[in-house]
């Protein structure tokens, strides 16, 4: 019988190698996950828990305990950074490993996977039966039902969806579009110049825009910054665009970028689309995804990826009047503790 171990570890800890060598452990040289990174949010990071099995690290999570969570007024905690071997008694003993802590720390729900925060990394995929795309969390399918084996179910729905014709410019939107325009809105790229102060002024808009979000908690403005200060390689200007009222606050945003892990066509991935709450803005999203949509025609792409959509969310519906059709599913679990 293999022998498995429990080990608890500190990311600065010498031990906290034996963390980052599961996924070389779990997958196969060439696998897509090895060239990704998986960030931690320290902010909320309790412990870490390593699996050793004949000396060999083969399963990992992170206890995340985020005060902000909750799921229908229960206080909840997260389960991150998950990466196992396919065996079940592996998955049992870190699983319940983290249950147990999740408990001790009078927590009432567990959810997982995720780092933290919904701004953070979270979600498994339910199926591959799509190339991945970029920014997109690889992992093994079979997380899923070490999940579920261990008192796990779906407490939310995601998907991405796939569309080929670009379809942009229709009538309604150019007319509203014109009717914002006549009220003061400007749509314009970012500026990368200027890229920390477009920041500053689109945190308090884009942190007010999600808090409605199904298990949204607040970021602070270095982790906001710092995350989106990752992504600025990869942001061209023409796909990331703000909507400015006449007095130049930001009320809409939309972040794409080209799916760079694709070599055949240029693909585009809308990734964020906000705007404000305000009723007088109806319609905007519709809007500034429209502008987007036929930045990228022009520029020679020829598919789209709207990625991510949480089912009935504002973003899907958008995402279904651009005519994308579903291609992608991912499920978030949880469960009372």
């Amino acid at each position: 019988m293999p022998e498995r171990v429990l080990l608890k570890i500190q990311p600065n800890q010498p031990e906290f190698q034996l963390f980052e060598a599961v996924p070389t452990n779990v997958y196969s040289g060439n696998s897509l996950r090895l060239q990704q990174t998986d960030g931690m949010n320290k902010a909320f990071l309790v412990e870490c828990w390593v699996v050793m099995r004949n000396d060999t690290p083969v399963a990992r999570l992170a206890v995340y305990h985020n005060p902000h969570l909750f799921v229908e007024g229960q206080k909840a905690g997260c389960i991150g950074n998950y990466e196992c071997e396919n065996d079940s008694e592996t998955a049992e003993l870190i699983l319940q490993k983290a249950l147990e802590r999740l408990k001790e720390l009078n927590l009432s729900v567990a959810i997982g996977p995720m780092n933290g925060s919904t701004w953070d990394n979270y979600r498994f995929s339910t199926h591959h039966n799509a190339a991945p795309f970029l920014l997109e969390p690889y992992h093994h399918l079979y997380y899923n039902n070490q999940f579920r084996e261990n008192g796990f179910e779906v407490i939310s729905d995601y998907t991405s969806s796939f569309d080929t014709s670009l379809p942009h410019d229709l009538p309604e939107l150019i007319e509203r579009e014109r009717h914002f325009s006549a009220m003061g809105v400007t749509i314009r790229s970012i500026d990368l110049e200027h890229f920390e102060q477009e920041l500053e002024s689109l945190y308090p808009f884009v942190s007010a825009a999600f808090q409605t979000n199904f298990l949204y908690t607040p970021v602070e403005w270095n982790q906001f910054r710092d995350k989106y200060m990752e992504a600025i390689k990869i942001i061209n200007p023409n796909y990331v665009l703000i909507a400015e009222d006449k007095e130049k606050r930001p009320i809409g945003f939309v972040f794409a970028y080209q799916n760079l892990y694709c070599t055949t066509e240029k693909q585009l991935v809308i990734k964020t689309i906000a705007r404000s709450y305000d009723k007088q803005w109806s319609g905007l999203g519709h809007v500034i995804a429209n502008r987007v949509i036929s930045n990228a025609k022009n520029n020679g792409f020829t598919a789209l990826i709207h990625a991510f959509m949480i089912q009935e969310a504002t973003s899907t519906a958008i995402s279904r009047n651009f005519s994308g059709e579903v291609y992608k599913n991912y499920a978030l679990y949880g469960r009372e503790l």
